[in-house]
């Protein structure tokens, strides 16, 4: 059975991107969905002719691109170059991609910019995976035209007109392919301030998103993960039901040593099956989003000190931070006042994270308008937004508070090393996040309330059931999340049976 038939099960529709560009017979453009942004998101007229015999649109999504397939076996490596294309003169320029990367596969994006008639050279986002360790590039090719930081192309003299993404798809095992779903890259135009409020969009709606605090995660992880937990919020406000923990260590850039990488973070959303890319916008088109239903989010700086000086001033919000992502979920008017509503997950707990902020404040910290676009599950791939997760046995020893972690029976040791390691974070790093059943019922996990597991010399998991029954009387229940980084996450449970009631 191919991969991609195994992946996805049926064939499934999708809009028509700018797929019209492949057609050598055809001169027309679809329309482009924002005049900054061009987004390559159908590949069933790509001319494979031109990619040799290294590509295939997949049996079950012909919309998806894989790796072909001859003999029954996929090759290694293939690459798509799309067609040049314009926009608007520009400095910088985000890129960003949904697919599905199994075990032993990977994807790399690159782009050029032309600058006055003249090309750069490639420029690459480094490599991404949801199964292997992932990193931006950390030399980037010297270049007098442009260069690249982490997740943001720079033109270094003059603007660009014109740009060109690449993407290699690759695999160690002949068995799998990724699936490419989407392509997509987002300039900041020089000539059009998306500072300037037209509001050429009129809505008055809130969404109703679930709000979590990023401060009351696993403490070596919660001062950095605005990002994957703004990701977080914005997919299981659909259908997914994902922890910050767990997006988080799905999110992470070895080569920045952080969670905030923006191609990164829509890419994670993308993976788990949601239409996702970040670009260049103004207030109108968040009002757009929201219209939709689709809460956004927004890479933001702010205080909430009047006499700071140095960040712009948003009354109410938590604090002070240079750099911080949030979810917009809303406008409307409090007291005649234009207002933001926002998910913000600086607060200090979830309750305290649904905020309203002016609009006028809100405007001046959206500094970068950098946003976060998270649409709707593709056709056919809902079964994906669930993370990745494999169930375990958790075997108590006789005084039911140290519990071995058994996966097929073979004992799998969780040191204390792998729980507090911080950065550089590596395949070890793991969250131990233990809640409980029996509380106030929440729309998500992520809403419950969580303790962080501590281990014993011998690898064993410390989780004191007396107490957690004591605390909790309504409570049957124990349920473990073992979250790591670039691996499934193991789940197990523990009935909720002190010591001292009968077996």
């Amino acid at each position: 059975m191919k991969l991609s038939k195994f992946l996805l099960g049926t064939a499934v529709g999708l809009a028509a991107g700018v797929a019209a560009l492949y057609y050598k017979q055809r001169t027309v453009e679809a329309p482009a969905r924002r005049n900054n942004t061009r987004v390559f998101d159908d590949f069933s007229a790509v001319d494979l002719d031109e990619f040799g015999d290294q590509l295939s649109v997949a049996a079950a999504d012909p919309k998806a691109l894989v790796l072909a397939q001859p003999d029954e076996k996929y090759v290694l490596e293939g690459r798509l170059t799309t067609p040049e294309f314009e926009l608007p003169a520009f400095k910088d320029l985000v890129v960003s991609w949904n697919a599905l990367t199994p075990v032993g596969t990977e994807v790399e994006v690159s782009a050029r910019v032309n600058v006055s008639g003249h090309w750069s050279k490639w420029h690459s986002w480094g490599r991404w995976s949801t199964n292997q360790l992932s990193g931006s590039v950390a030399n980037d090719v010297e270049d007098s035209l442009a260069g690249i930081d982490t997740d943001t192309l720079t033109v270094k003299t003059g603007v660009a007109t014109r740009a060109q993404l690449s993407i290699r798809l690759r695999s160690n095992d002949q068995r799998q392919t990724p699936v490419l779903k989407l392509l997509a890259a987002s300039m900041k135009p020089v000539k059009t301030d998306l500072m300037v409020d037209d509001q050429t969009v009129e809505v008055d709606r809130v969404i109703s998103a679930p709000a979590y605090s990023q401060e009351i995660r696993d403490p070596k992880l919660a001062p950095g993960i605005c990002s994957p937990t703004t990701i977080s919020m914005a997919v299981n406000r659909q259908n997914a039901d994902i922890l910050p923990e767990e997006a988080a260590l799905r999110n992470y850039d070895t080569t920045y040593d952080g969670f905030g990488n923006w191609s990164f973070s829509t890419a994670m959303a993308g993976s788990l099956g949601y239409r996702a890319y970040t670009a260049f916008t103004n207030l109108d088109g968040l009002r757009r989003e929201i219209a939709k239903g689709f809460p956004v989010g927004v890479s933001v700086q702010y205080t909430n000190d009047p006499n700071n000086g140095k960040l712009p001033y948003v009354k109410q919000a938590p604090g002070d931070t240079y750099g911080h992502l949030l979810l917009v979920t809303g406008f409307t008017k409090l007291n005649g006042v234009d207002m933001v509503a926002v998910n913000d997950s600086y607060a200090d707990h979830d309750d305290e994270a649904k905020r309203f902020y002016r609009l006028d404040q809100f405007s001046e910290a959206w500094h970068s308008r950098v946003a976060y676009f998270v649409g709707a599950n593709y056709d056919g791939y809902d079964r994906l937004a669930q993370p990745s997760r494999v169930t375990v046995d958790l075997a108590p020893d006789a005084t039911h508070r140290y519990f071995s972690v058994n996966l097929h029976e073979q004992r799998l040791p969780i040191t204390k090393e792998m729980i507090t390691q911080s950065k550089p974070f590596t395949l070890a790093s793991t969250t131990v996040a233990v809640t409980t059943d029996g509380g106030d019922p929440v729309a998500t996990t992520a809403q419950q309330q969580f303790e962080y597991a501590d281990v014993d010399d011998e690898g064993r998991l410390a989780i004191d059931v007396d107490a957690i029954k004591a605390a909790n009387p309504a409570a049957t229940e124990v349920t473990v999340y073992i979250a790591r980084l670039a691996q499934p996450t193991l789940v197990g449970t523990i009935p909720l049976v002190t010591s001292h009631d009968p077996e």
